[in-house]
């Protein structure tokens, strides 16, 4: 969509009405960002990001004697920060998971395609002096980024015993799997399929939070999950209106987080419950769980039975990959015809809660 949205623009100056009314629900673009420059932020920040990931797992990919390096290091740039999680070595990420320029350039890539061109377009316009300071949800992204990373990777570490065996190196391991299964770029350096149960429950609360608005990243998103939080803070304190950093947030992006949660709650079951269903005698229930967040996260992780289970389970994830992708809302939103408004006011009566 953005790249036949760039194509238009080069040929005319203005967008159709309705790939920009697209392009707005594609991205979860707020109405204050201007569509035209987010459009070429999107190209601009993903060539020069990509390229500066080249430069340096180019390095990186020398170090460790890889023949052909460049490759190696185009192909591998593209994937982290496109969160496509796909290696030219059939161990992942596993291989180079003591070399820190390859692992630590992969998280940078990761995260900044993570976190979506609305953050990045705000520091831009920071910098350049178009701004004064970046917007509301900049700063929600940013801290619930980080937030749900640390308290995963800390949470990973602690639950699987093999990790905390291993003290430093294995609380490295814990922050790359927590950013790999948040951005949802689905590269592993350690065996997922040797986690403790705790560890893969661990993993599979981050996969379905996933990443941020206008990003690379599959999920619910950072940003419905902390607008659900505001929520409860607010009715726990009493408060009239919904909160976050002393900004009141609009009650149609609050129908918008509840809708999206609720409707990937009820993807997640149903998928979760068929594969039980084809699969459940042969496989632990915490693996098909794990699975279906994968896929309907757009995460790509696996436990190792993918390849093993039924094609009726390999047809359910498939088509659960393509729901997240899509994005659930506006999976919704294909499926669900707008309703007629209702032209008489309807009756307010409270319910039990």
């Amino acid at each position: 969509m953005a790249l036949s949205s760039f194509i238009i623009l080069k040929q005319s100056s203005k967008l159709p009405a309705l790939s920009a009314k697209l392009l707005r629900l594609e991205f979860n673009l707020p109405k204050k960002y201007p569509l035209i420059s987010f459009i070429y932020s999107v190209f601009t920040f993903t060539l020069v990001i990509e390229f500066i990931g080249t430069i340096f797992l180019y390095y990186g990919f020398k170090q460790e004697g890889i023949e052909n390096p460049l490759w190696h290091a185009v192909f591998h740039s593209i994937s982290a920060f496109c969160t496509a999680g796909f290696s030219l070595s059939g161990d992942s990420m596993t291989s180079y998971a003591d070399n820190s320029l390859i692992t630590y350039t992969i998280l940078v890539l990761s995260l900044l395609g993570s976190i979506g061109f609305i953050v990045l377009l705000d520091f831009w316009m920071r910098i350049s002096g178009k701004r004064k300071s970046i917007t509301l949800t900049s700063k929600i992204i940013l801290f619930a980024t980080f937030a749900f990373w640390i308290a995963a990777a800390i949470a990973l570490y602690f639950s699987d015993l093999t990790l905390l065996s291993k003290g430093t190196h294995g609380f490295m391991h814990a922050v790359f799997q927590s950013i790999s299964a948040h951005t949802t770029v689905g590269f592993n350096n350690y065996d997922i399929g040797a986690l403790s149960v705790g560890g893969i429950f661990i993993l599979i609360i981050v996969m379905i939070v996933g990443a941020s608005p206008a990003g690379t990243g599959g999920g619910i998103k950072t940003t419905s999950i902390t607008a659900l939080i505001a929520v409860l803070t607010s009715v726990l304190r009493k408060k009239k209106h919904i909160t976050f950093f002393k900004k009141e947030i609009p009650s149609s992006n609050i129908y918008l987080a509840v809708s999206s949660t609720i409707f990937y709650t009820c993807i997640f079951i149903a998928g979760s419950w068929m594969i039980s269903i084809l699969d459940g005698e042969v496989f632990p229930f915490e693996q098909i769980l794990f699975e279906v967040a994968s896929a309907l996260s757009t995460v790509g992780l696996s436990t190792g039975i993918t390849g093993d289970l039924s094609h009726g389970s390999k047809l359910i994830l498939a088509i659960l990959m393509f729901i997240g992708r899509l994005g659930v809302l506006t999976f919704g939103f294909a499926l669900i015809s707008k309703a007629p408004q209702m032209r008489n006011k309807l009756q307010i009566e409270e319910i039990a809660i």
